[in-house]
């Protein structure tokens, strides 16, 4: 009951920081010049050092060999992830760059924003080594196979040429190179090779870092305010992949992973790892998929009103699972 009083009162809190947002733009405190220069900010500095700073704080090399299971449930939540919403796409008849951007949206979920403050308010001793082991597998996939999603889909019976795809093999190894993927990578190489960074270092570096989750909250209050998302509400399958994604999918989860765990008691993973994996499974859409689809004009309300809906629907979302696995 204590971890459940703790997720309400971080998803009440992000609610508010919805609203504040929400409110400074409507009262033209700001405008969306000042969302891109945030969105910026937090993709570039903010996101990448309150990983960083939070693995480093609490991790070694002892703790990452004890728990690398955090890093085996996460590829099997996305593989599991991607299967099912590739079928759930192919059921509700999506097709082309809609279809894509519709996976991308229920595949990824919010981890930076929302998913690392609520893991480290629920397990302040490991949470630091989870969200560092976690992030890995999480990045990579975002920056790889989250990005080719949400690529325009070419028309059918287009044939690319030689350069073309050189180009996007260019572009899939240059995905890799981006400040939140090098921060995960950074952290993991100092724990195994032991270096410990001091503390009158590494204190105003996590500082910094816990200004994302507010930030990012401001941010997505203000996109709400501004963008004409409101056109997916007309689309059926939002509904249908809501439900599933972020109360089907997680519940199925837990019941899986917890059935296996017992089958297999030799596994490296323990109840805490699997209660931590059901609630980044049932995370809303990363904000960072609509930051994708604008970059290239690919269906971006689209995908904002998925960012925006499944926020507000995981206060609900959120609070059933908990109920459930707490």
């Amino acid at each position: 009951m204590g971890q459940f009083a703790i997720m309400v009162g971080q998803l009440v809190g992000f609610f508010i920081m919805l609203m504040v947002g929400y409110g400074c733009v409507r009262l033209r405190f700001y405008g969306q010049t000042a969302l891109d220069g945030m969105c910026s900010l937090l993709l570039n500095v903010l996101i990448p050092l309150l990983v960083f700073s939070n693995a480093m704080a609490g991790a070694d090399r002892a703790q990452v060999e004890a728990n690398w299971g955090v890093m085996l449930l996460t590829a099997v939540m996305y593989a599991l992830l991607i299967l099912v919403f590739r079928l759930v796409a192919w059921v509700l008849r999506l097709e082309g760059s809609r279809s894509h951007v519709f996976q991308a949206a229920l595949i990824f979920g919010n981890a930076g924003f929302i998913g690392i403050p609520i893991i480290m308010a629920l397990w302040p001793h490991e949470g630091a080594i989870y969200v560092a082991l976690m992030s890995i597998v999480d990045q990579t996939l975002l920056w790889t196979y989250g990005v080719w999603l949400c690529e325009p889909v070419p028309e059918p019976g287009t044939v690319a040429s030689p350069d073309a795809a050189g180009l996007r093999v260019r572009n899939l190894l240059g995905r890799f190179v981006n400040p939140a993927f090098i921060g995960v990578m950074l952290a993991l190489v100092l724990i195994m090779l032991g270096v410990r960074i001091p503390s009158i270092v590494l204190t105003p570096l996590r500082t910094i870092g816990g200004m994302a989750t507010p930030m990012s909250l401001i941010y997505l209050g203000g996109l709400f305010a501004l963008t004409k998302w409101w056109g997916v509400l007309k689309r059926y399958e939002l509904y249908v992949g809501l439900v599933a994604k972020m109360i089907a999918f997680p519940l199925g989860l837990y019941a899986l992973l917890t059935a296996a765990a017992g089958a297999l008691p030799e596994l490296p993973i323990t109840h805490d790892m699997i209660m931590m994996i059901t609630l980044v499974a049932g995370l809303p859409t990363m904000t960072t998929i609509a930051m994708f689809t604008a970059r290239r004009n690919n269906m971006p309300d689209y995908a904002v009103g998925f960012v925006l809906v499944s926020t507000l629907f995981s206060l609900l979302s959120l609070t059933i699972v908990s109920a459930v696995v707490f």
